[in-house]
């Protein structure tokens, strides 16, 4: 297996739109990438379009971090036995962080455009950028292009580092699979819980102070108050068991 971490695209796009880049070459890559996909006919599809970006960020910030932490314990291992496997490793979730880092960073540079234009009555999105050869939305399709850039080598990369575990050990692969599907769904409970917990407390309160002294009223009241703590401790317990899976 040719465990090399660099994609054929990683030196051209790292050195697009980064802090140490230059931004003369971004706009010529941009300008020979295929724009025929790039129709953004007014500022509000412009604005849908930094949204996905958006959107793609969350969602590969989570696959990120179920990532790192399914190759924890390969990486530590891999170190010792394997160095050439840890450097494939290495090499290619860096290219994933460096790709999610740079595309958040575009997103918000296209946001900037947006905002330029929509504060302003006297330019729109075709107007050139004082100072610049490019209008609004040249300058937004250059940075869109080396959004795409990022994404494909992101993209590439996770795969790579799929393949080679899968040529390793198919079961490793189907185990930790399984866990970042739990992983997903145990955060997704958790943020459902902390929506519903502020109503919770609000019930609770409200049924303290509607229920009478009388003995009945507050007997009852005390066993319901009871399945809410015995739920919350199941779901505490629940909690604590997928934080501790390795």
């Amino acid at each position: 297996m040719n465990c090399s971490g660099t994609n054929p695209l990683t030196n051209l796009i790292n050195s697009l739109s980064s802090k140490n880049g230059s931004p003369s070459l971004a706009q010529k890559v941009g300008k020979f990438l295929p724009t025929s996909s790039k129709q953004f006919v007014d500022i509000y599809a412009m604005e849908s379009q930094v949204r996905n970006h958006r959107n793609w960020v969350q969602k590969k910030s989570k696959e990120m971090i179920s990532t790192k932490k399914a190759l924890r314990s390969l990486m530590n291992t891999s170190r010792q036995s394997d160095f050439q496997l840890y450097q494939f490793l290495d090499a290619n979730l860096s290219v994933m962080k460096a790709a999610h880092e740079n595309i958040l960073s575009n997103a918000k540079k296209e946001k900037k455009l947006i905002i330029r234009v929509q504060k302003s009555k006297k330019i729109d999105i075709n107007t050139k950028i004082p100072g610049k050869d490019n209008s609004y939305l040249q300058q937004f399709i250059i940075l869109d292009n080396a959004i795409d850039l990022r994404k494909s080598a992101y993209q590439e990369s996770i795969l790579k580092i799929k393949k080679a575990l899968i040529k390793r050990d198919m079961d490793l692969v189907i185990i930790k699979e399984q866990k970042d599907e739990w992983f997903f769904i145990t955060e997704e409970l958790s943020n459902k819980r902390k929506r519903l917990q502020p109503s919770i407390e609000i019930l609770t309160t409200s049924l303290v102070d509607a229920i009478s002294n009388d003995s009945n009223h507050i007997q009852k009241l005390s066993k319901q108050l009871n399945k809410v703590e015995n739920i919350n401790k199941r779901l505490d317990s629940l909690d604590k068991f997928f934080l501790n899976v390795d």
